[in-house]
């Protein structure tokens, strides 16, 4: 199986894109879900203390994500990122709990390091994944067209998810039945090769404590933009 980037896509969107994956393996993505709703609930608690509801957008590690967006004109200010998603549910006083361990742990690592991400049951993956820019014709289902310059990924079969507009297929969605799970991180500037290196060692820290899991850790950029990988 191959994970691999269009070159489009570091031509029209941005030329620095870093894209981290997490492969998880041996996953046990149910037994230490309250410990993980825990830490999450403590992450939300600091991020009301960092934000106000009106300011996400102009922090320095999620306006470049905002730049991207202003591709899409009048209509961007409309647009999240996963992140943005979660900011904006914790900061409207809402829980962003979810109902597996692994989930939750991803909330709290985006939260705390302020970085994108996606993530799938690697099971329920059709062939190789790709992220692409859309043409503007693509459909991701019945409600969802995705516009021209979004960007977003796909395996053999169908669309998984959008990123600038967050949208996730809910066929290959995480489950307390996940065994296996392919986990992503978006990185732009001003976010650090240290600071990547930071999250990727609290990923993987977490994800052995709670989930018990094996993972190996591989990075896309434009200068290697494409990988092979089997469980």
């Amino acid at each position: 199986m191959e994970i691999s980037i269009k070159k489009e896509v570091f031509q029209k969107f941005h030329p620095k894109l870093k894209i981290v994956f997490l492969l998880i393996e041996e996953l046990d993505n149910k037994s230490k879900l309250h410990e993980a709703e825990h830490i999450l609930q403590e992450m939300e608690r600091l991020a009301h203390l960092t934000f106000h509801r009106d300011n996400p957008k102009t922090h320095s590690l999620i306006s470049p994500w905002t730049a991207a967006q202003l591709e899409f004109g009048k209509e961007a200010k409309h647009y999240k990122t996963s992140l943005e998603r979660l900011l904006h549910t914790t900061l409207s006083h809402k829980s962003t709990k979810a109902k597996d361990t692994l989930t939750n742990l991803l909330h709290y690592l985006a939260l705390k390091h302020l970085v994108p991400f996606g993530a799938d049951d690697f099971k329920k993956i059709g062939g190789n994944v790709t992220f692409a820019l859309a043409g503007g014709k693509e459909k991701a289902d019945f409600f969802h067209h995705l516009k021209e310059k979004a960007l977003y990924y796909h395996d053999e079969k169908r669309i998984l998810g959008t990123k600038l507009d967050y949208w996730k297929n809910s066929k290959t969605r995480l489950s307390l039945k996940s065994k296996s799970a392919l986990v992503h991180f978006e990185i732009l500037p001003p976010v650090t090769q240290e600071n990547t290196k930071k999250l990727i060692d609290d990923a993987k820290t977490l994800i052995s404590s709670f989930c018990s899991g094996k993972v190996k850790v591989f990075i896309l950029d434009a200068k290697k933009s494409s990988v092979k990988y089997e469980l």
